[in-house]
């Protein structure tokens, strides 16, 4: 699996400084709480790369009901509009908000911080999350703020991801290019098509370079006489209406 090295988080930025005492004010409050909990967002990318690449809150999935942690966030004034750092706050979020490749946790930064578990994902993952992202109505192009933090990532890893890195952790999200209900976009497979031609001038084949492998990855591992998964492929589209 492709992969780079990335720094350990560093706390004493002004994310980390913000996140630093929310950890520690969620062990004095809630003590019995350990977590886990995982940073997402832009995060990341400020913890490990660029603590200047700012973003009004810092999101963190929780596993379970993220109303206790929000009570405290309040409490701690940590939350959006918060006194200890104006325009920015904690989004305390639900464990579906956070949606990435199937296999983020292996190349995760893990560590414990005031007795509470921290996961903070590779960068690499954080980008694709970023993918899912909800689109305006005649919205043309992906948003500008999440090609910034593609375009940042690459420019201080070294040009990754590169083409072949996006498209071993796009064949991590086949369900994600299924076509929705009721003809609802599918915001993932747009904001997909729309990545490529910024990043690397061409538009992607997403027949060829992701469902066609996928197809032949799943036929290998199941065998032909699966009808459920051969049909759930077949859903797969690789266009944009």
């Amino acid at each position: 699996m492709m992969d780079w090295l990335l720094p350990p988080p560093n706390w004493s930025c002004a994310a980390g400084l913000v996140l630093d005492s929310f950890f520690a004010g969620l062990r004095k409050e809630l003590p019995e709480f350990t977590g886990p909990l995982t940073l997402f967002g832009s995060v990341p990318i400020q913890l490990c790369l660029d603590d200047s690449f700012t973003s009004a809150d810092a999101d963190i999935m929780v596993s379970g009901d993220p109303a206790p942690l929000r009570a405290v966030a309040k409490k701690l004034e940590l939350t959006a509009g918060g006194s200890l750092r104006p325009a920015f706050g904690l989004q305390l979020c639900p464990s579906h908000f956070f949606r990435t490749t199937a296999h983020y946790l292996h190349r995760a930064h893990m560590e414990t911080r005031h007795g509470i578990r921290i996961v903070v994902p590779h960068v690499r993952d954080v980008l694709i999350g970023k993918l899912h992202r909800s689109r305006m109505p005649e919205q043309e192009g992906i948003v500008l703020k999440d090609l910034r933090a593609f375009q940042r990532v690459r420019q201080l890893c070294g040009g990754h991801p590169n083409e072949d890195d996006l498209i071993s952790d796009l064949l991590e999200c086949g369900p994600y290019f299924r076509l929705p209900e009721h003809d609802d976009v599918n915001h993932f497979r747009l904001n997909v098509l729309d990545l490529w031609p910024n990043l690397f001038g061409r538009s992607l084949d997403v027949e060829k370079l992701i469902l066609q492998p996928l197809r032949k990855m799943e036929a290998e591992a199941r065998g032909t006489n699966h009808p459920s998964v051969s049909q759930m492929l077949d859903d797969l589209h690789p266009t944009r209406e």
